[in-house]
């Protein structure tokens, strides 16, 4: 009965939504249209911008006709731009007279004009929406005091969020439909058995002691190629076996070049200890014998490694004999588990200290590369005189490898053997899931009184102290009433017990509207008015925080304090200070820099350098750089160019910038021969601008036009066909097949525009390396050509280098300032930025020149704008 209800309320929401919504759905066309605008546009604009022919992909035909339909407002103000600063209709085309012309502009003004009224009266409403997956996620982490680690896995089964403008968090997008229902009922059920405890889950533990008595070392002889009859001395050994612990010298390959200064030292399933989600206690027995050895030693644990569960972490070395590591770690769930459960511990060992004989190394290498060709011989179907050569290559070749009568391994000579580190390992134990304190703080905090009152009266206080936060504002009595009715109906119709009882209480809440959703106006509520302090709290907690207000943003709204102008420039302050205004960085800069796709494109095997460190890096240096940006208050113009980066060391090699040790991110000074700073040069986003294979300006071209310049190009008109890769006997460079294609006048219309901002880009490769010449594409080293970058801004500025670029890309900072204001504003207040908000952009851009274009200004102005502070 109580799911029903729930599915019921939650239907007729999204019914009540959808109606609220959607008032241009039978707009009828604007007085005027048909006798002014109408002539007009087919007079002077459909022959270049119409159905038949769309320069530039641009129709004037498909604007629409209700302004107060989304975007269509800003579709005329663009079309009126252009005709005001004459670009439209261009030089040689029928002009319109001076009477037709002040016409049709001043129909077009009284439209926006009425649009714009509009808005105010309406107070650019903001529709109401749901919490996305991550704001679900941080709001049950901060309500039930609930362990990060613990609740995002939980949160897996929501449905994937919708996305307009860019940004997750849009009402628009964010749809609640029966699967959404189901799968939160779900997700509920789940974090309520985590909140609400019982008794402590089952301790597993395994002590690998690798049991030495049955452990023998390595056999003395091995074949000289698998394969082979004839055996070898085995030669060096790696570790050596004694009764109480194993000695390694050196441990085995990882096969990760990222990885060349860990060698593994041992791994083994642990599908018997990790059973479920939760913490798990590692505790190695075993020290080093440095020697001569002075820097640290290190231990990495790896678990499901290559899976999406992976677990990477480096500790030192206790020098006590024991080092103890406690990691979060997934385990099945319903029975399935995302990657496989094995343990593997690497050391830090000396690389290269047993190394394969050199001249066997060369016969062995001999013999693999023999092997390849006649593979490939074979796979070609080579002609027979080819293939009888390579057999007789291989007879002779056998013969050598027969003779061989040395070692296979050797202590590489470059070290003194006696003087290299010891691992002397005995044991590695782990145990889990371990409680940081029982009962968890979700339980404690909830059941404030325990376990021994269960009576009416104390299930009304737990609901009395809990649902105003949960539902983010003050509660009423019939409320609290509700939350009750349906804790009692478990324990009387159920038979459940008290804990179960109140996990179903707690369940209800959770997939209440009012803790779903935030909630904004209806349709009754016509007139603007300002946003109560727990309103205010709540969208100012959800933007800096993507989470639900803390006890210091209540206890002002409670007081009524928070709308005070120096109070809430405070607050905001307070929250930018806090750790979890990471989630701005990771929410906003993530999407705004598209972190979330970076990976998705896997660049070709020529391109060597490339690596899952460097991937992981590329990934992590945007957030890095963003943050470096809010905390130090920077202009917001470093995001387009900065005398500073933000890497680590698989970073800096990359960027081919010295004295960068560790894996930690930190700010490293540049000079502008370093060719980096800003976001242009991030390796992740230069990548995912690519297609692996080859760059692609266009696909550069336009981020730069819609992610910093608010300038998106138009979709390409029909058949216009993509720019295609060199066939064979073919060597054009990116730009040559861009010229090419601009010889046809449609596209030309296009290209001209958006090619140069693309084109400049072209001294970052497929993974965003530095390159003079043309590579990729069958391309090696050198030999491609001088790659030209030049180019100019639509309005003729030119440039021939990265640097006159990014120069000319500042020198229109406001429309940066602007471009982005736009994306923060849009994050900020949930819903789409148009036409009727240029007044508070404009005010925002001023903010943003008054105060040195800096970040944290722009900040404090969105936070006490109108449309933020009203409703």
């Amino acid at each position: 009965m109580r799911v029903r209800a729930l599915r019921l309320s939650c239907y007729l929401l999204l019914l009540a939504a959808t109606v609220l919504h959607c008032p241009w759905a039978s707009a009828a066309l604007p007085e005027g249209y048909e006798s002014i605008a109408k002539p007009f546009i087919a007079q002077h604009c459909l022959s270049c911008h119409g159905e038949q022919k769309a320069k530039a992909g641009y129709r004037v035909d498909l604007i629409g006709t209700d302004f107060n339909a989304p975007t269509v407002a800003e579709h005329w103000k663009e079309l009126l731009d252009r005709i005001n600063v004459g670009e439209m209709p261009p030089d040689g085309s029928p002009q319109p007279d001076a009477k037709q012309l002040a016409a049709f502009t001043g129909w077009v003004n009284a439209q926006l004009r009425g649009v714009d009224q509009a808005a105010k009266q309406a107070g650019g409403r903001i529709p109401m929406r749901r919490l996305n997956r991550d704001e679900y996620a941080n709001t049950v982490r901060d309500l039930l005091k609930l362990d990060e680690n613990i609740v995002r896995p939980l949160i897996e089964d929501l449905p994937a969020d919708g996305a307009a403008e860019g940004f997750d968090r849009l009402g628009v997008a964010l749809y609640f439909d029966q699967t959404q229902i189901e799968r939160s009922l779900n997700v509920a059920a789940k974090i309520v058995a985590r909140a609400i405890v019982d008794e402590p889950p089952k301790m597993n533990r395994l002590h690998n002691k690798f049991d030495y008595q049955r452990l023998r070392p390595p056999p003395p002889q091995v074949e000289v190629f698998p394969g082979f009859k004839h055996t070898i001395p085995r030669g060096a050994a790696e570790r050596f076996i004694h009764p109480t612990h194993i000695e390694y010298i050196q441990g085995g390959p990882t096969y990760r070049r990222e990885l060349d200064r860990w060698g593994v030292i041992e791994h083994f399933a642990i599908a018997q200890v990790v059973t479920q989600d939760g913490y798990y206690r590692f505790r190695i027995h075993g020290k080093v014998d440095n020697r001569s050895r002075t820097e640290p030693n290190q231990f990495r644990l790896h678990y499901a490694i290559n899976s999406p569960i992976q677990v990477e972490h480096v500790a030192d070395v206790d020098p006590s004999g024991v080092t103890e590591v406690v990691l979060f770690l997934r385990g099945p769930v319903n029975g399935e588990v995302k990657g496989p459960q094995v343990f593997t511990l690497l050391w830090n060992h000396t690389p290269k200290a047993v190394i394969t004989e050199p001249e066997y190394q060369k016969l062995f290498s001999k013999w693999t590369n023999l092997r390849g060709r006649m593979e490939q011989a074979a796979t070609r179907r080579a002609p027979t005189a080819e293939m009888d050569a390579l057999k007789r290559e291989r007879d002779g070749l056998e013969k050598e490898m027969n003779a061989w009568t040395g070692v296979s391994k050797i202590y590489n000579p470059e070290f003194e053997t006696d003087k290299l580190p010891r691992l002397l390992l005995e044991s590695i134990e782990i145990e889990g899931p371990v409680q940081k304190e029982w009962p968890p703080a979700s339980h404690k905090s909830l059941l404030f009184a325990g376990d021994e009152r269960q009576g009416e009266t104390y299930i009304r206080e737990v609901f009395e102290k809990f649902l105003p936060r949960a539902y983010r504002r003050p509660v009423t009595a019939a409320e609290v009433d509700a939350a009750l009715a349906v804790v009692k109906r478990a324990q009387n119709v159920s038979q459940q017990s008290f804990l179960e009882s109140m996990r179903t209480g707690l369940q209800w809440v959770l997939c209440s509207p009012d803790f779903l959703f935030i909630s904004e106006p209806t349709g009754e509520q016509a007139a603007r008015r300002p946003l109560n302090d727990y309103e205010l709290a709540t969208r100012l907690s959800y933007f800096l925080w993507s989470s639900m207000p803390d006890d210091e943003l209540f206890a002002l709204a409670a007081a009524g304090k928070l709308r005070d102008r120096t109070v809430l420039k405070t607050q905001i302050e307070r929250l930018l200070a806090d750790p979890k205004a990471s989630q701005l960085v990771t929410n906003f800069a993530g999407q705004w820099l598209a972190v979330r796709e970076y990976g998705s494109v896997q660049p070709a095997a020529e391109y060597r350098e490339y690596d899952k460190a460097l991937e992981a890096a590329s990934k992590q240096e945007p957030f890095a750089f963003f943050t470096a940006v809010l905390n130090e208050n920077l202009p917001i113009t470093s995001f387009i160019d900065s005398d500073f980066v933000t890497i680590n060391d698989r970073l800096a090699r990359h960027y081919g910038i010295e004295g960068v040790t560790g894996t930690e991110f930190r700010r490293v000074s540049i000079t502008p021969e370093q060719h980096r700073g800003g976001v242009l040069g991030m390796a992740g986003l230069m990548t995912l601008l690519a297609d692996g294979t080859r760059t692609l300006p266009m696909r550069r071209g336009t981020w730069v036009l819609r992610e910093l310049l608010g300038d998106p190009p138009n979709n390409p008109p029909p058949n216009a066909g993509e720019i295609q890769p060199n066939t064979s006997g073919k060597n054009l460079t990116v730009r040559e097949r861009l010229e090419l294609h601009r010889r046809d006048e449609v596209c030309a219309s296009c290209h001209a525009k958006l090619d140069p901002f693309g084109i400049a880009l072209e001294n970052y490769d497929a993974i965003g390396q530095w390159r003079e010449r043309f590579n990729g594409e069958g391309y090696q080293g050198r030999s491609g050509p001088v790659l030209d970058v030049s180019g100019s801004f639509p309005d003729g500025r030119k440039f021939t280098t990265l640097a006159e670029y990014k120069a000319g890309l500042l020198a229109d900072r406001d429309k940066f300032a602007r471009a982005f204001s736009t994306k923060l504003l849009t994050y900020a207040l949930g819903r789409p930025v148009g036409y009727t908000d240029h007044e508070t952009l404009d005010a925002l851009v001023t903010t943003l020149k008054t105060n040195d274009y800096r970040i944290r200004s722009l900040i404090h102005a969105i936070a006490s704008c109108e449309p933020f502070t009203t409703k």
